[in-house]
């Protein structure tokens, strides 16, 4: 569903993200924690853009700037033409009726004390209210009479659903699941993902999909953008980065996915990356996977490296870029190989 000659329905530009973690005597911020570093990307009307890389490298905290839960430190989100940081109150209701997100946690997501029902229906009113949650619960596949249960009487997959139902009412433009499935069992994964896929074609959503499983992401997304430690290394339609994968971070975390049928084996061997990320309190100067990546040199240390241009839509951020290998590191199984295990 992508749109390639429409404009962005979203646009990142510049996004920084910190946290004062430390104060001095006198109240002032001595410490910060760079949790998003000068982020930029767009999201086309009908995409699904999956944002990847491992635990604690900024993904939900982009998320949640993005939609100005989280005041951004710097830089702009542009949603639709309409500059979010200088819009004025009733515009930006406007816009956030149009965004929406689900959370990774669908046990904590919803009010123990309300029913399903008072939960979907906060984001409607008018005498309709009613007819359209009955409507939602349907349209995510549970009863319409479980609008007078309470969210304990139902399992955590059901949950999660009610909360994708809530999310639809203000009849959103904008999707974003932050690990909306990696809470649930795997069964219950693929009925999520299938129930997403369905309201993408149904609503002609736009999604910006959050997670570290890359084998759902392949399978759900138009395009992928891959951060480390705060800022995005590598961007570019999906089956272009899994089948020649650029930045040498890009292709460690695709080498590590499980093959999944007996007997296949990869492409290349899994690339184990020496030493640990480093602290987001005290980031690498330059280039912030240097102190990890076989090709560094003296350069990566003085200069961070921009998003550039490799072929078409595809940008990597690395001063390597001559030496790096190239080629695929993992594969899908075909459809017929699958299915017979």
């Amino acid at each position: 569903m992508t749109a390639e000659n429409a404009s962005p329905l979203l646009q990142v530009e510049g996004l920084s993200q910190r946290f004062a973690v430390e104060r001095d005597v006198f109240g002032r911020p001595s410490q910060w924690l760079e949790a998003v570093d000068r982020v930029s990307l767009d999201l086309r009307r009908g995409e699904t853009l999956g944002i990847v890389g491992e635990s604690g490298c900024g993904k939900s905290t982009l998320a949640r700037s993005i939609l100005r839960l989280t005041p951004p430190s710097a830089g702009r989100v542009v949603f639709d033409g309409v500059d979010l940081a200088t819009a004025d109150a009733a515009t930006l209701r406007r816009m956030r009726a149009r965004m929406q997100i689900v959370m990774q946690d669908p046990f904590s997501a919803l009010n123990p004390r309300r029913t399903v029902g008072a939960s979907i229906g906060d984001g409607l009113s008018g005498p309709g209210r009613r007819a359209r949650v009955r409507e939602l619960l349907e349209k995510v596949g549970l009863s319409p009479e479980d609008a007078r249960r309470f969210p304990n009487e139902f399992s955590g997959g059901q949950r999660q659903r009610i909360c994708i139902a809530r999310a639809l009412g203000p009849g959103p433009d904008l999707l974003i699941a932050d690990e909306a499935v990696s809470a649930l069992d795997v069964s219950v994964q693929a009925q999520i993902l299938n129930l997403l896929a369905g309201l993408r074609q149904d609503f002609g959503l736009s999604f910006l999909f959050i997670s570290h499983n890359l084998s759902v992401v392949r399978a759900f997304c138009d395009r992928i953008a891959v951060m480390y430690l705060g800022r995005i290394v590598e961007t570019g339609p999906t089956e272009a980065i899994f089948n020649d994968p650029v930045h040498p971070y890009t292709r460690a975390l695709i080498s590590a996915v499980p093959i999944p049928v007996p007997g296949r084996h990869r492409a290349a061997r899994a690339q184990l990356l020496p030493g640990d990320v480093p602290s987001p309190l005290n980031p690498p100067s330059g280039c912030r996977f240097r102190t990890r990546c076989p090709h560094a040199d003296a350069g990566c240390a003085a200069t961070a490296p921009a998003l550039d241009p490799v072929a078409a839509e595809r940008h990597v951020a690395c001063l390597r870029l001559p030496v790096l290998p190239r080629g695929p590191v993992w594969q899908a199984p075909d459809t017929k190989e699958a299915a017979s295990c």
